[in-house]
């Protein structure tokens, strides 16, 4: 039996009038594999899990855990914990992030928080307060020391 996949993606007007909907109409601007979608305008509170990949226009206040790729637009928010196998920042993250491999921060994005991932890009003019982590295959190497070469005296 083949599993339906359902997909979602919420919007501000979504909220309109007390009705709790979620439209199955994905917005034009969005790429094809893209499972879920919280549109500028959401605010959402709580823990929040995404299987496949997702995009966040809106404001969260919590944790965010996501098995793909993430991407923080520009006019996103979000104050809680972020991991996921790989994360684009374009909108504000106040909060630890962690990425399994890619972790990428462009203008006007900012994290303030530590940061952890294998791969690290920021973009001229994207703003980072926190310490970075940077992990090769789940370990953390040590800085490769150049051997002293001895000078004739």
């Amino acid at each position: 039996m083949d599993k339906v996949k359902n997909i979602f993606y919420i919007s501000a007007l979504a909220f309109e009038k007390g009705d709790i909907m979620a439209e199955t109409n994905k917005p034009a601007n969005l790429s094809g594999d893209l499972t879920a979608y919280l549109g500028p305008g959401t605010k959402l509170n709580g823990k929040l899990h995404f299987d496949g990949p997702a995009t966040i226009e809106g404001e969260v206040e919590g944790e965010i855990i996501a098995q793909a790729h993430l991407t923080i637009a520009q006019q996103a928010t979000i104050k809680g914990k972020v991991s996921a196998a790989s994360i684009l920042v374009q909108g504000k993250v106040m909060a630890d992030v962690q990425a399994e491999k890619k972790l990428e921060i462009q203008p006007p994005g900012s994290v303030v928080g530590d940061m952890s991932a294998q791969s690290l890009i920021i973009g001229d003019g994207a703003i980072v307060e926190g310490h970075i982590s940077m992990k090769k295959e789940g370990r953390v190497l040590p800085l490769r020391q150049e051997p002293k070469k001895e000078s004739a005296s």
